[in-house]
C-alpha cells in the first residue's frame, strides 16, 4: 500500500512539472517577439538590428487604427513596419497584409512619408502615412522635404491626386535612356528651353557625361506667390532625381504639383533633344 501510494505521488509530481514547461514556451514566443500576424504583415519592412527605433502615433481609420514603427541609422530610414493595422474583419486583414509590405518598401525608398497610397487600400494607406509622419517628426528626421526617390501623394492629400502615376504628354517619343551606341565623352551642361506654366516659367539644365544624364536641376521655377514657391521647392528635387533615374523625360508628374511637373518635363525634353539624347 505504501509502495503504491509512493508511485502514484511520483507520477503526479512528474505531470505537474511537465505542464508549466509547455506554457512558458508558448508565452516566450509572444513576449518581446514579433507582433501577431494581423498587426505586422510580412514584407520588406522588417526592422534591422541597431539604430534608433521610433514608434509613431496611432492613426485611426474607418476600419481600425494603424501604427508604424521605424528604425533610423545615421539619419536614414533603414526599416519600417506596421505594428497595428485594421483587423476588424477578414477582408480588412487581407487588404492590410497586401498593402503594408508595399508601404514599407515605399517608405524606405522615399526616406520620408511622401508615398503613394496603395490601390484598394486607401484607408490603411492614409493611416499608415499619418503614423509614419508622426514617427519621423518624433525622430526629427525632417520628413516631407521631398528628397525621396519616388514621388508620392503626401499624408495630407486625397488618394488619386493630380497626375499621380501618369505621364503628361511631352510631345516627344524619347526612350528610356540614352543611345547605347554613344561613346564616352566630355561632361557637358545643356540648358533646356523655358516652359511657361499657369504659375510661372520652368527651365531645366541637365549635365551629360558619356551619353548619360548625370545631373538635372531647375534653374527657373514658378515663383508668382508663396504657395507656388513652396510647391516647386517640394517637387523639383523629386523631378531631378526621377530624371537621372529614368535617363529620359518620361517621368511621372509629382502629385499636387502638376503644372510645375509638366513645365519641368517639357524643358527637360528640350534639353535632352539639344544634347542628342
Amino acid at each position: 500500500m505504501i509502495a503504491v501510494a509512493g508511485t502514484t505521488s511520483a507520477v503526479a509530481l512528474l505531470l505537474t512539472l511537465k505542464q508549466p514547461g509547455t506554457t512558458v514556451a508558448g508565452a516566450s514566443s509572444q513576449a518581446g517577439g514579433a507582433p501577431p500576424a494581423a498587426s505586422a504583415p510580412a514584407g520588406s519592412g522588417a526592422v534591422p538590428a541597431g539604430g534608433e527605433t521610433v514608434l509613431g502615433d496611432e492613426a485611426d481609420t474607418q476600419f481600425g487604427p494603424v501604427q508604424v514603427e521605424l528604425t533610423l541609422s545615421d539619419g536614414r530610414i533603414t526599416g519600417v513596419r506596421a505594428v497595428k493595422v485594421p483587423s476588424t474583419d477578414a477582408n480588412s486583414r487581407k487588404i492590410a497584409a497586401d498593402a503594408v509590405p508595399k508601404l514599407n518598401q515605399a517608405a524606405v525608398a522615399a526616406q520620408n512619408a511622401e508615398i503613394d497610397t496603395v490601390s484598394g487600400a486607401t484607408y490603411t494607406s492614409e493611416g499608415y502615412i499619418r503614423s509614419l509622419q508622426s514617427a519621423l517628426d518624433k525622430a526629427g528626421a525632417g520628413a516631407g522635404t521631398g528628397q525621396g526617390a519616388a514621388p508620392g501623394t503626401g499624408s495630407g492629400e486625397a488618394p488619386g491626386g493630380n497626375g499621380s502615376g501618369e505621364q503628361p504628354d511631352t510631345g516627344s517619343g524619347s526612350g528610356s535612356g540614352p543611345d547605347a551606341g554613344q561613346g564616352a565623352g566630355a561632361t557637358e551642361s545643356v540648358l533646356g528651353d523655358v516652359a511657361g506654366t499657369q504659375y510661372g516659367d520652368v527651365q531645366v539644365r541637365v549635365t551629360v557625361s558619356g551619353g548619360r544624364i548625370t545631373g538635372a536641376e531647375a534653374v527657373r521655377t514658378p515663383g508668382s506667390d508663396a504657395n507656388s514657391r513652396k510647391i516647386a521647392a517640394d517637387a523639383v528635387p523629386k523631378l531631378n532625381q526621377a530624371a537621372v533615374a529614368a535617363q529620359s523625360a518620361e517621368i511621372d508628374a509629382v502629385s499636387g504639383a502638376t503644372y510645375t511637373s509638366e513645365g519641368y518635363i517639357r524643358s527637360l525634353q528640350s534639353a535632352l533633344d539639344k544634347a542628342g539624347l
